[in-house]
């Protein structure tokens, strides 16, 4: 009777420790594939890694718990045992991976922000430079050669239909109006590329300690943070 009753026991356990390390093996290819080409210091890079790492926590959290939990349907497979000892060390540091990501993530954020703002800034000093070159051009031939000079002409006609100084007058205007329009189009974006990586940052830490708090629960005492939790009052039941 207690063979009989033990071989479904074994056979689930089995099958348990199968789609534990499916989904495990998932979510690591997943995360390899999302971080391929490998950019070290670049933090557009850096800011998807983290949420390729938030995305799979998921599925990682889901095949531990379901490899451990095998072991609790067969206790003598001594190897199953070995897996989930290993699975719950390894899950009690990926829980401190996801604490430091809350910080890094907005390092990373200022420092992807402030590429794209200098950028920006860029396209703005341009406009600037050519307002103060044509206003320092005294006739056709300077003006012609100033704006030649630079990466990016304007187009000009092969001749002018006004004189000199009316020309100089409608150029300073319209790169005026541009530098204008280019400042309110930057300070727009900053402040919609502010709101969006405060709301993405928000989530994305809310997520991170929710997930670490399930890892360091699965690795309990094999993981550094599990007596941080239970001092907060987390881990603490009743039978």
């Amino acid at each position: 009777m207690g063979s009989a009753i033990r071989r479904p026991a074994v056979i689930a356990s089995r099958w348990f420790a199968l789609v534990g390390w499916v989904l495990i093996g998932s979510a690591l290819t997943g995360l390899l594939f999302s971080s391929l080409p490998v950019k070290l210091i670049d933090p557009a890079w850096q800011l998807r890694l983290i949420s390729a790492i938030l995305a799979s926590s998921t599925f990682l959290l889901l095949g531990i718990l379901l490899v451990c939990g095998a072991v609790f349907l067969n206790e003598r497979n001594q190897q199953l045992l070995e897996q989930a000892g290993l699975l719950r060390r390894l899950a009690g540091w990926f829980a401190v991976l996801l604490l430091i990501i809350i910080p890094f993530q907005f390092y990373a954020g200022h420092r992807a922000n402030g590429a794209v703002q200098a950028k920006e800034n860029q396209s703005i000093q341009l406009i600037k430079r050519i307002i103060r070159g044509a206003t320092a051009a005294n006739n056709e031939e300077e003006l012609r050669s100033f704006l030649g000079s630079l990466p990016t002409p304007p187009p000009l006609p092969a001749r002018f239909d006004a004189p000199f100084p009316e020309i100089k007058k409608r150029l300073i205007s319209n790169f005026d109006s541009q530098l204008n329009a280019a400042n309110f189009q930057a300070g727009e974006l900053r402040r919609q590329r502010l709101e969006q990586f405060i709301g993405e940052a928000v989530r994305n830490s809310v997520l991170a300690i929710l997930m670490a708090i399930g890892f360091s629960g699965i690795a309990e005492k094999e993981g550094p943070l599990f007596g941080m939790f239970r001092r907060l009052g987390l881990f603490r039941y009743r039978d």
